[in-house]
């Protein structure tokens, strides 16, 4: 008996053992579950971050900053045009004859020699300077804060040989207005474009020296063409960028008013033909079920009028 006691409890106990081993092996279920959730959130996350819009991502930063009362250490935007410039022409091999610099209130000066624009007293810019010009521009499309860019044309100071251009005045005029006129057709606003001709009135270094020889080396330095860039106070550009995104979200407001009007004109439609169908359906379900009902009726009729005869010739 006490053999058969023990026998019992080691097999209950086995049996026990492995209910608690099959319930520990179900466990991992679990945690690879809530493993697998959390991947797939990430994933999300990351797929949904990677595309934004930067500016509503800055504004929506700053106010965030200013809201817990903090301050978001803004980046000059002297200095940001700058990088984007410098950025734009190295990685195009288009920095040779181009000088960069900070100006004061809020200025950024490009610098291009005369003879890397133009040949010599021509007008119209040479083929081989675009791509840098394009750079240039497509590095001031992506600087919100432009506020003007006024392109000065400066010449030396030896007097013009053509009969067309009769002065260096026109010359650094015209030759300003070309690459304004450049500018625009490369996609810069011409509400912020400017051209200005100084002529040989503003030299960056004398062309004669002490006994009256002409130095060639600074006639080539005065012979230049500078773009200078006025770009906004960074707070005067905060409140820009601010107004145009309520002026964005405006827009997609009535956008989306609008297509929310179509959807239910659509809506107000469907619901119209849903219910002239269901009208007619009903319409054609009763008169089938009244045609139904008066073919049995005829039916019941005949067999009735059958037995009748039926009786009657009985009768006879």
């Amino acid at each position: 008996m006490g053999a058969h006691k023990r026998k019992y409890r080691r097999h209950h106990d086995d049996d026990h053992q492995e209910h608690s081993v099959a319930h520990d092996e179900s466990n991992w279920l679990v945690s690879y579950a809530d493993m697998m959730t959390l991947l797939f959130g990430f994933f999300v996350l990351m797929y949904s971050l990677s595309r934004f819009d930067n500016t509503r991502f800055d504004l929506v930063r700053k106010e965030v900053a200013k809201y817990f009362g903090g301050n978001i250490k803004e980046i000059s935007s002297v200095l940001d045009a700058e990088q984007k410039i410098k950025t734009a022409l190295m990685g195009s091999g288009e920095m040779k004859g181009v000088e960069i610099s900070k100006g004061s209130d809020n200025t950024l000066q490009l610098k291009f020699e005369g003879n890397v624009l133009f040949e010599s007293g021509a007008t119209e810019l040479k083929d081989a300077a675009k791509p840098a010009l394009r750079q240039v521009v497509a590095a001031l499309r992506a600087v919100p804060s432009v506020e003007k860019i006024s392109v000065e044309g400066h010449t030396d100071g030896d007097p013009m040989a053509s009969t067309v251009i009769k002065s260096n005045w026109e010359l650094s005029s015209m030759r300003a207005s070309s690459v304004v006129r450049y500018f625009e057709e490369s996609g810069l606003s011409s509400n912020v474009l400017a051209a200005v001709g100084f002529g040989s009135s503003h030299p960056v270094a004398p062309e004669k020296d002490a006994q009256g020889n002409p130095l060639e080396v600074n006639k080539a330095a005065n012979r230049r063409v500078v773009v200078q860039v006025k770009l906004m106070d960074p707070e005067e550009a905060y409140r820009l960028q601010q107004q145009q995104f309520k002026k964005q979200l405006t827009k997609e407001e009535v956008e989306r008013q609008k297509k929310e009007n179509e959807l239910q004109d659509k809506m107000k439609l469907a619901k119209a033909r849903y219910d002239e169908a269901q009208r007619k359906y009903r319409e054609q379900a009763e008169q089938k079920r009244k045609q139904q009902q008066l073919q049995k009726l005829e039916k019941q009729i005949e067999a009735l009028e059958n037995k009748t005869k039926d009786y009657e010739q009985k009768a006879q």
